[in-house]
Order: C-alpha cells, then structure tokens, then sequence
C-alpha cells in the first residue's frame, strides 16, 4: 500500500535529514584540502573574505590550504594594464595599491583538492585579453576529482569558460554582469539575475564580491553545520545575509530579469544611491 502525499513527504523530509547529518559527521571527521586560485589582479575581499571564515572554521575542523597561481611565491592584486574599450589605450593602474598574497604552489604541481575556490577580478580581463586559458584547463581537469568548486564574483567566468557550468544555474557579480554572462564565455547556462548566490550540485557561485561572504556562511553551514558557525560569527562581529534568491544589487545596476518588486531595504546603503 502506497504512503499518502503527506507521510510521503515526510519520510522524505527525514531521510534528508538523516542524509545532512551523516555528510556532516563526515566532513567533521576529515581532512578537507582547499585549493584556492591567484592570479594578477584577483579581488582582495573575494579571497580574504571567505578566507576569513574558513580560517576561523579551521580552529575547529582539520583543513590545509594551497594558494595556487601560474608561478609560486608573491601575486599582486593590483590590476594589470587591459583594455575597457578597444578604441581606447590599455587602463593605466599603477598607481593603484596592490597587495601581494604568496602563492604555495603552480597549476601545474598543487596537491588533490577537496574544495577549488575561484575568485574574481579585473585580472580575468586582461588574461582574457591575453587568451590565456591556464586557470580554465586547471579547473577542467580537476574538477571531477573535487567534491566542490567555488567561484566569488566575475570568478564564475572563470568557470564557464572551462566549461564546468554547462547545464548548471549559476550567478555572477551584477555590476559586471554582461561581460561575464557573454555567451562567448560559456554555453547552456542558465544565468539568475536575482540570486546573492546560487547552489547547483557540486558548484556554488556568488554575486559580487562582499556576497563570496555570505556564500562561505551558507557553504560551511552545509558542510559542518549551523551551531558552531553562527557562534563564529557572533565572535567576528559579521551578519550575512542569508537569502540565496535575493540580491539588491541586480536592481541597483539594472540587471535584466532582476526582481524589481522587493525592496532594498533587505541591504544597507550605498544600495541604490
């Protein structure tokens, strides 16, 4: 005799419940290696933010990190000369400040990885410029050996050009939305205008900058749970925003399909000034 819709769903309910918490267990229990990708002119807070987090979350879970780039040792964040507009000069940035961050290892010798992270930043321009395709053959080759792949930001063209989003849902930084949603980037992606971040599968991608924190909140949460994280943040003084499918910035820069219904009040100023 066949379950009614209701016992249906919640035996259905519960057997995801009992699925999260083994996966939880699971991860608690082991070493997760995370591989995080640098480049010249990678965003500052797309790497630190969510580094933040996962340095904390380290204190109480085994992780180790390779910081992974086309050579070892220091890499810039200033951005490289590139072009904004082909009938104008390559963009001047030397002037820029430009931390540098030491990278641990090449594409070419970084160890297995449990977890790839791929940040964005105006750098993507100009090694898109140069038809420099390194990073996207990386992540193609590892990414069936990883059991996630990040991207923060114009980081997701990273991943749509190596071709790991094809039939995926996938977000993006939404002031630079038309550049990285470019069907030239990728094809049989389904783009979300309104989303802060977006979960599909094995890869998770994230609106602009700041929203690679809010993206790690909810990714650790899957990972390890909500009790010990939600501490962590009342340690750190930060509060996410917790909402996948909303993203006041797809309105405040005119991204076309946005949600223009709900209010912006859901994010603190500057939005929309």
């Amino acid at each position: 005799m066949l379950l009614s819709s209701p016992h249906q769903a919640s035996f259905v309910s519960t057997l995801l419940l009992f699925f999260s918490a083994c996966s939880i267990a699971i991860n608690t229990n082991r070493t997760i290696s995370i591989g995080y990708i640098l480049y010249p002119g990678f965003e500052l807070l797309d790497v630190y933010g969510p580094l933040e987090l996962l340095s904390s979350a380290s204190y109480l879970h085994n992780m180790t990190l390779s910081l992974i780039s086309f050579t070892t040792g220091p890499v810039a964040s200033r951005p490289p000369g590139h072009l904004m507009d082909p009938s104008m000069p390559p963009v001047d940035t030397s002037h820029m400040i430009g931390p540098t961050t030491v990278a641990t290892h090449t594409f070419e010798n970084a160890p297995p990885l449990d977890i790839i992270m791929v940040p964005g930043g105006m750098g993507n321009v100009a090694l898109e410029q140069e038809n420099n395709t390194v990073m996207e053959t990386f992540i193609a080759r590892r990414f069936d050996h990883a059991s996630y792949v990040l991207s923060v930001c114009t980081g997701t063209v990273t991943l749509a050009r190596a071709g790991v989003l094809s039939g995926r849902r996938a977000t993006t930084n939404k002031w630079a939305w038309s550049w990285v949603t470019d069907p030239a980037h990728g094809k049989n992606i389904t783009w979300v205008p309104s989303a802060r971040w977006v979960e599909d599968g094995k890869v998770w991608t994230s609106s602009g900058v700041a929203a690679g924190l809010d993206m790690m909140y909810a990714f650790l949460k899957h990972l390890f749970g909500a009790e010990e994280l939600d501490s962590l943040l009342n340690q750190i003084e930060y509060a996410p925003h917790v909402d996948p499918h909303w993203d006041p910035f797809s309105v405040v820069h005119n991204v076309p399909g946005a949600d223009r219904n709900r209010s912006l009040a859901d994010c603190v100023v500057p939005a929309g000034h």
